[in-house]
């Protein structure tokens, strides 16, 4: 073989392993930016949330459990939000205007302590929002604009597919839909959701070792309590879930898969991390 060709293919394959190298970087790079990150699958696309939005828009549910109110609900409020913070609970705004759904202490709607709390502004929209007549039957845009009194009447339309697909997931009638990445692995923590698992009707919850165990006759209710939990996969320390033949696990990919051992019918199961 003439050294040429010798040189050739030497070139060839530093090229081809720096390349690779490039390549692995890359997709290690990427990686871990999607681990950061909650998704809700949405019918072949899937919807990014940070875990603050995660956690955020999983109040503005379970709050909506606490009230005693239909996943119509939810979805104005979560459509309303996305548009005034984008799921952020913001200590600023148009001139007085706090927190998740832009709420003014001068407009009566709370003190700015109480704006600032989402489970208190979460609330307060809702009592807003039962006000209006048929308010279950309204446009979800046009509903939201009637509690908000907003200068742009149209802007929550743009959010309405996220906020029906989020508020599916979260209040249990999209199944398996949720999942969160986090590679902190902090040591399991029941705190971070334990107040989300007691807004759901009809589930009852036990805590043994690092396994969190749901049981409901609901399977909607069943599938309500483990999201809104996997909402909080960061702060809850949460490894895995199963609910019945379904299964998820910190890894590459943000989807439910088939569970090699399922559980009993009527019970979920949350598998912390261990300290």
């Amino acid at each position: 073989m003439q050294k040429s060709t010798v040189w050739t293919l030497v070139v060839v394959i530093i090229l081809a392993t720096a390349a690779f190298g490039a390549w692995r970087g890359y997709q290690t790079f990427m990686d871990s930016l999607s681990a950061e990150r909650c998704y809700v699958d949405m019918d072949g696309e899937r919807l990014m949330l940070t875990h603050e939005q995660a956690a955020n828009a999983a109040v503005i549910v379970a709050a909506s459990f606490k009230a005693d109110l239909p996943e119509r609900a939810a979805i104005v409020a979560l459509a309303t939000a996305w548009q005034e913070s984008g799921l952020r609970n913001l200590d600023y705004g148009d001139r007085d205007s706090l927190g998740l759904f832009q709420q003014r202490p001068s407009y009566g709607w709370g003190t700015e302590a109480e704006l600032m709390d989402p489970w208190y502004a979460s609330a307060a929209f809702y009592e807003e929002l039962v006000k209006f007549e048929d308010w279950e039957s309204v446009d979800i845009n046009d509903m939201a604009q009637q509690v908000q009194r907003s200068g742009f009447p149209d802007a929550y339309r743009k959010h309405e597919a996220n906020a029906i697909a989020l508020a599916g997931a979260l209040r249990g009638s999209r199944p398996a839909t949720l999942a969160c990445f986090d590679r902190g692995q902090d040591p399991g923590n029941t705190d971070a959701f334990d107040a989300f698992l007691d807004v759901v009707p009809g589930v009852e919850v036990a805590l043994e070792g690092k396994v969190v165990t749901l049981t409901s006759s609901d399977d909607t209710a069943l599938w309500a309590a483990t999201q809104l939990a996997l909402a909080h996969t960061r702060a809850g320390g949460i490894e895995a879930a199963t609910v019945g033949d379904r299964t998820w696990k910190q890894g590459k990919e943000a989807t439910w898969s088939t569970a090699t051992a399922p559980t009993a019918d009527g019970t979920a199961e949350l598998r912390l991390y261990y300290s």
